[in-house]
Order: C-alpha cells, then sequence, then structure tokens
C-alpha cells in the first residue's frame, strides 16, 4: 500500500515547496503523457490526410465534453476526499470514493449510450466538409464505446491524489499510454483483419489501450493495495451521494459549457475553412504541453487546500495558492516560450501542410501570450475548487469564454475580420477571467466555502 501523506492526517502544517512540487510534478506528468499521446495521434492521421486530421480535432473535442461531465463526479470527489483526509477520517474518504467510483461507472456507460445516436449532431455544430465529417463521426463513435473504463481509472486517480498517493497514478497512466500508443500505431497503417486503413481504427486502439489500465486499477482497489480502498456501505451513503453531487455538479457545469463553448468557438473557425479548423485545434494541442503543467499545479492546489481547510488551518490553505501560483507562472511560461521560438518547425513537421502549418503558428502566439493569465486560472481556481467553492468558477466560465471569447469572436467573423483576430479574442478572454478569480481569492469568501456535509 502507498505510504500516506505526512501531511494529511488531522493537523495543519506548513505548506512548502516541496510539498506543492510533489504533488504537482507527478500530475503534471501524467496529464503531459496524455497530451503528447494527443499529439501523436494527429501525426498519425496525418499519414491519411488533412480530412483525418481534422477529425482527430474534432473527436478530441467531443472526448473532451465527456472529460468535462467526468469533472463533477472528480471535483465533488477531490473536495470532499481531501477535506476528509486532511482532517484524518481516512474510512470517510474510503467511502466517498468508493461513491465515486460507482458514479462514473455509471456515467461513463450513459455516456457511451448517448454518443452512439448524438455525435453526428454535435460533429455537425463544427462547420466540416461532407468527407472530414464523417469521418469525425466514425471516428467519435468508436472512441465513445470505451467511456466506461476510461471515467473509472480518471476518478480513481483523482481520489488517489486527494490521500496523496501520486505515484499509482503515474504507474497506471504508464500501462494505458503504452497500450493505447502500441494499438493507436499499429492499426493506423495496418489495420485488423486486413481492413482499409481510416482514422476510426485509430480511435479503436485509444480506446482498448485503456482497458488493461482500467481491469489493474479495479483489481488494485478491491484488494486494498491502494491507500484507499473498498468499505461496506452504510445509511450515510446517501448523505454523502448528495454531498459529491452538491459539490461536484458546479464543476461539471462549468467543464460542459467550456467544451461547449469551445466548440462554438471552434465552429466559427470552421467557417474559414478547414485549414483554419485543423490548424486551431493543432494549436491546441500543441500548447497542452505547457498547459499540462499547470493542470498538475491546478492539483496540487486544489489537494492542498483540501487537506488544509479539513486541518482547521485557512492561513496555510491561502499560502499554498499563492507559492503555487508564483511557481507555475515560472515553470509555465518555459515550454511555452520554447514552443513559440520553434513554432514553424514543430507545425509544419506534426501536419505536413503548409497552410495549417501557417495559421498554427499564429494560434501558438495567441496562446503564449495568455500564459501568465492561465497559471492563475489554474492555481486561483484549483484553490477555489479545493475549499468546495466550485460555483464561482461556473460563473467566470459564462463571463470570459461565453460574453468576451465568443461574443468577440462572432462580431469579428460578421464584419469580416481575417482567423488572425478570431485566435486574437482568447487573450481578452483569460484577461477577464483571471481577473475576476483574483478578486474572488482575494475576498476570502471561498475559505468559509467548504464541502457540504449533509
Amino acid at each position: 500500500m502507498p505510504t500516506p501523506d505526512p501531511a494529511a492526517g488531522g493537523q495543519a502544517s506548513a505548506v512548502s515547496v516541496r510539498a506543492i512540487l510533489r504533488l504537482a510534478l507527478p500530475s503534471s506528468a501524467v496529464f503531459l503523457m496524455a497530451t503528447i499521446m494527443g499529439l501523436v495521434m494527429i501525426r498519425f492521421a496525418s499519414a491519411l490526410g488533412p480530412d483525418a486530421v481534422a477529425a482527430v480535432n474534432a473527436g478530441t473535442r467531443l472526448y473532451n465534453v465527456f472529460i468535462a461531465l467526468c469533472a463533477g463526479i472528480s471535483a465533488g470527489t477531490l473536495a470532499l476526499v481531501s477535506n476528509a483526509w486532511g482532517a484524518g477520517q481516512r474510512e470517510e474518504a474510503s467511502r466517498l470514493l468508493q461513491l465515486s467510483l460507482l458514479m462514473a461507472l455509471a456515467l461513463g456507460a450513459l455516456l457511451s449510450v448517448l454518443s452512439a445516436a448524438a455525435v453526428p449532431a454535435l460533429i455537425d455544430a463544427f462547420g466540416l466538409a461532407a468527407e472530414a465529417n464523417a469521418e469525425a463521426v466514425g471516428y467519435s463513435r468508436w472512441l465513445s464505446m470505451f467511456f466506461a473504463p476510461m471515467a473509472f481509472c480518471l476518478v480513481l486517480t483523482v481520489g488517489l491524489r486527494s490521500a496523496g498517493d501520486v505515484r499509482t497514478p503515474v504507474m497506471l497512466a504508464l500501462l494505458i499510454n503504452a497500450g493505447w500508443l502500441l494499438l493507436a500505431w499499429r492499426w493506423s497503417t495496418h489495420p485488423p483483419l486486413g481492413l482499409e486503413p481510416h482514422v476510426r481504427w485509430i480511435a479503436l486502439g485509444m480506446g482498448l489501450g485503456h482497458v488493461p489500465g482500467a481491469v489493474l486499477a479495479y483489481a488494485l482497489w478491491k484488494r486494498h493495495r491502494l491507500v484507499l480502498g473498498p468499505v461496506k456501505t452504510d445509511l450515510g451513503d446517501g448523505r454523502r451521494l448528495r454531498a459529491l453531487l452538491y459539490t461536484g455538479y458546479p464543476s461539471a457545469l462549468e467543464q460542459a459549457l467550456l467544451q461547449f463553448g469551445v466548440i462554438a468557438f471552434i465552429g466559427i473557425t470552421g467557417r474559414y475553412g478547414t485549414a483554419a479548423f485543423a490548424a486551431y485545434g493543432t494549436g491546441i494541442s500543441l500548447l497542452s504541453l505547457a498547459m499540462v503543467i499547470g493542470v498538475g499545479f491546478s492539483m496540487a492546489v486544489s489537494v492542498l487546500v483540501g487537506q488544509q481547510l479539513g486541518a482547521g488551518s485557512p492561513e496555510n490553505a491561502r499560502l499554498a495558492a499563492m507559492r503555487a501560483l508564483k511557481l507555475c507562472v515560472i515553470v509555465l511560461g518555459v515550454p511555452g516560450i520554447v514552443l513559440a521560438l520553434n513554432a514553424g518547425p514543430v507545425a509544419l513537421w506534426l501536419t505536413g501542410d503548409a497552410e495549417i502549418a501557417r495559421l498554427t503558428v499564429v494560434a501558438i502566439y495567441a496562446f503564449t501570450a495568455v500564459l501568465p493569465m492561465l497559471a492563475v486560472e489554474f492555481c486561483i481556481g484549483g484553490a477555489l475548487r479545493g475549499a468546495g467553492d466550485t460555483r464561482f468558477p461556473l460563473l467566470n466560465v459564462l463571463a470570459g469564454l461565453f460574453v468576451v471569447r465568443f461574443g468577440l469572436a462572432w462580431l469579428l467573423s460578421r464584419a469580416g475580420f481575417s482567423i488572425e483576430w478570431i485566435y486574437a479574442t482568447l487573450v481578452a478572454d483569460y484577461s477577464v477571467k483571471s481577473a475576476l478569480l483574483l478578486w474572488r481569492f482575494r475576498s476570502g469568501r471561498w475559505t468559509h466555502a467548504r464541502v457540504r456535509k449533509k
């Protein structure tokens, strides 16, 4: 069984830079692996043509909607489990994780069924050409078949991180990504049963790659080989379920709105042609190499804030957020700047198309400009979620993404501005969101939000 976090056990302790990095860096490594796999999928698809690249980018956006809905369970799991762990209530933390895993499996199975019918309509929102649209539908449908094991692994690793176990999620990610890479690589050029190469085989390889990891994760959890294991249900499980839903649903709405807002925004880019659409999606995937570091910091801040509030130390919770923010601004900027300096050659190598590569470079420059503001969104937003204040980040997405970014992009596109101006609306979006998050954090209201116990 992994060694429990010595900082968590019912007593507040000062939050050091080392404690932040101990949680942030392994989480960043896991998200980095997933991001690299996403880029590899684009690379595999590029051998099948621009329509396949557009299909992978569109499918990735819908996959992110699935992740967004899982975020509702994950956010409740993180806030409640870390709070219970910080208060020294380890059996309570195990009960909360067990309920979260059941919810994850149910949600994954439901979304797999719904996706079979809904994917064509969602893909139509991108405004792709007929061939690219057809390939995107096939890619997304095959991938959606594996949502249940994906959701189980996602929620389990969130629960383990909330209890201070950062090693097991890394090991599971290595196994999952190895299977994913092997199958997707093999089937992108040599499909099973001698069938014709098609982008759908990449999705099938990605999905099947998750199965061994999910089976191993379940076995370890079931046999009490993890820091949190199965427990007998009791009469309080209904209360815990309500608490998970109450704390998590704003994050689910936030992430779902975020993804649908991005889809709507990308729909505007799609009206400028396949090259503009593919370039924006590729630019997001490329910059994710820097952004995943911020996601790791966000996870670390959420866990530390939840643990410190559970241990009764809001001052240490505040300290954790501010120290993480300073670190994140520095660490996040380095890979972003390196990528921006080499954007041209990297974009051309990845896409294999001169026009897509040219526009990808523009998208990368826009993203690089907002990296400091992304650090605020990751760290301060993570602090609010770890405290159980999951409603303000939801309002923040509505203000920044829908009102500012989408609103500006729609007006600029109607006025005939070029695609470069559409990409630039990201700067306005993140400027507004980071300012609102800092205002909320300085108000101190989030320290009183806590998580709902009943």
